[in-house]
């Protein structure tokens, strides 16, 4: 049987989605810091986000196969090896909760799919912790 996620919410930069109509740099922002990840510690916010998260649930990481509780220095250098390369995706599997992850290059956030609840208010006070901001997905 085919799994369909659907996103329940996002671990995101900014507080909220930025309209299209509101004449902000959304944009030149969000490439500046893909581009300057290492000046404002972007990629470290994200790298302590999945740890947090690790530490609550069995996991499973989906890098070219699949790596059953895949230790913090195998998480750290996937997101490293994305990063670096200005390319590429992270999935990752909270095997008890039928919940995924989903961490790529080309945006300022991490995708939560299909979190239930208690999920999401641990998701929130970790990304809280981080500086980042939890909020439904548009």
């Amino acid at each position: 049987m085919m799994q369909f996620w659907k996103v329940h919410a996002i671990i995101d930069f900014l507080p909220q989605q930025v309209s299209k109509d509101c004449g902000g740099q959304f944009f030149k922002v969000e490439n500046y810091f893909l581009n300057n990840y290492d000046r404002y510690g972007i990629r470290d916010r994200f790298i302590r986000i999945i740890l947090k998260a690790m530490c609550y649930y069995p996991t499973a990481v989906q890098w070219g196969k699949w790596i059953e509780q895949p230790t913090p220095e195998q998480v750290a250098e996937i997101i490293d090896t994305i990063m670096e390369n200005h390319s590429g995706d992270m999935n990752m599997i909270f095997t008890s909760k039928n919940a995924l992850l989903q961490f790529g290059w080309d945006c300022l956030n991490i995708g939560v799919y299909n979190p239930d609840e208690e999920m999401c208010m641990l998701f929130e006070k970790i990304a809280f912790s981080e500086g980042m901001f939890w909020r439904k997905s548009d």
